[in-house]
């Protein structure tokens, strides 16, 4: 869906275990434009779903370690963290940290 006046599409987030749970659904969806980060990302979810947006960040404003941010099936934090650039295409996907034995 593409606003064609402000150059914004809207991006679906998907969303996994108790983020689920946060949001109350599988997926969020934003606004978006081409060339976003992370940090942009976050802001808008900030505006849609507070409760979320504040677990996505520490105090100090940097990525928490509560939940992770998934770009390209990646975590950001291996890339260029809130500076990461989302595409159009990007899924992007929002899930806690999970441990295995």
């Amino acid at each position: 869906m593409t606003d064609e006046y402000k150059g914004t599409t809207m991006k679906s987030i998907r969303l996994y275990a108790t983020v689920q749970d946060i949001v109350g659904s599988k997926r969020l969806t934003v606004s978006f434009e081409e060339g976003d980060t992370v940090r942009d990302l976050i802001h808008t979810i900030e505006g849609v779903c507070p409760t979320l947006a504040h677990k996505l960040l520490d105090e100090q404003g940097q990525l928490s370690s509560l939940i992770h941010v998934y770009v390209r099936g990646r975590n950001v934090e291996w890339l260029e963290g809130l500076e990461t650039v989302i595409a159009d295409q990007d899924e992007v996907f929002i899930v806690p940290p999970m441990a295995g034995g």
